[in-house]
Parts: C-alpha cells; structure tokens; sequence
C-alpha cells in the first residue's frame, strides 16, 4: 500500500517514558546541523512531582506558550488539563502547512486522545499530511499508535518505542535515512 503522505516517524512509548524529551534531543542535534525545523513540542511542567501542565513550543522561532494547565479537581473520567486559547492559537499557526513547508522536520508533539475525537491538532493534520512533504515526527502514546494510524490512514517510516534504551541511536538511525548528513554525534552512542 502506498502512503498518501510524506515521510513519517511516530516516536512513541507509554505515559511519562520520555517521548518529549528524546524528541528534544533530536530537535536540538538537529539545530545544531542546521537543519530547519517546524512544528511543535508540548512539554510538561511539573509541581510537587506531579504534571501541572504544558508549555508548547513553537519550533520554526522557539516562541513559549502556556498551553495548558491541570485541572484541580475534575473526574476521574474528565480529561484533566484546560487549554489556553493562546497555546492553541499557537498551535495551530505553528503546525499550519505554509509554516511547516521548507522545513527539513515537522515534529508533532503529541497526536493522543483528543485528536481522536476530532479535536486537539485534528484539523491540522490532515492538510499537514496532504500538503507538507518534508519530514514528520509524531509522538504518540503507545496504546494508541494503532488507532491514529487508523484514522489519518498512515504508513509510518518506523516507530521507535521511547522507553527502549537504544531509543535515541534508532530514531538518528531512521533520521538520517532521510535527512543525510545528520549522523549522530558520539556522545549520542551507547
């Protein structure tokens, strides 16, 4: 079957394993090749060592914008963060196809739940996959890899599991395959 999209990697990994963070390695070896890059990160705050929110940023400027915060006393089946209207805007405008076209890697950070329902970045994704053609990194929660790969009909390049220790040599690996020239530095090998 032939992908109705550019090349894509999930990066993904049960809750908390780090999925953000080995994207942001990624994102900062490849700044330092001087690769362009778009999209977005969502990385966690944490308070009392439980996560208070999220900051996401803007990858194509490192604009910061409060995304979202927790919910202090929501259900025990309600989705717990309240999204800020900035963040969102943010978002959106950051994983539009215009802004991403050029860039050697759009990363999405992350393609979960609420983009399932419709929500979220849902209504980016799929001009992102029909009109951007560099590319893309999703990060996507392992019980859901399945279905997102249902929804937007993809055919990911690999999915590498965060939580492996050999997580970050098989995700330079697989970029490289893609964007020659980004071999990993040796600091990066095990």
């Amino acid at each position: 079957m032939r992908a109705n999209h550019g090349p894509l990697i999930i990066v993904s990994g049960p809750a908390h394993c780090g999925k953000t963070t080995l994207v942001t390695l990624l994102v900062s070896h490849l700044r330092d090749k001087g690769r362009q890059l778009a999209g977005i990160l969502a990385e966690g705050q944490w308070r009392d060592q439980r996560r208070s929110g999220f900051t996401l940023v803007d990858l194509a400027d490192g604009r910061r914008t409060l995304l979202a915060e927790r919910i202090a006393d929501c259900g025990p089946h309600a989705f717990p963060y309240a999204f800020h209207a900035e963040g969102l805007a943010a978002g959106y405008l950051a994983l539009g196809p215009r802004r991403c076209a050029g860039a050697d890697l759009v990363v999405v950070d992350e393609v979960g739940s609420l983009e399932l329902r419709g929500a979220g970045w849902a209504r980016n994704l799929g001009p992102l996959l029909r009109q951007c053609r560099s590319l893309q990194l999703w990060v996507v929660q392992a019980a859901r890899v399945e279905a997102v790969c249902r929804k937007w009909q993809l055919s990911p390049v690999r999915v590498i599991d965060a939580s492996q220790p050999q997580a970050l040599d098989n995700l330079l690996i697989t970029v490289e395959e893609w964007l020659p020239g980004v071999d990993p530095p040796s600091h990066f090998r095990f």
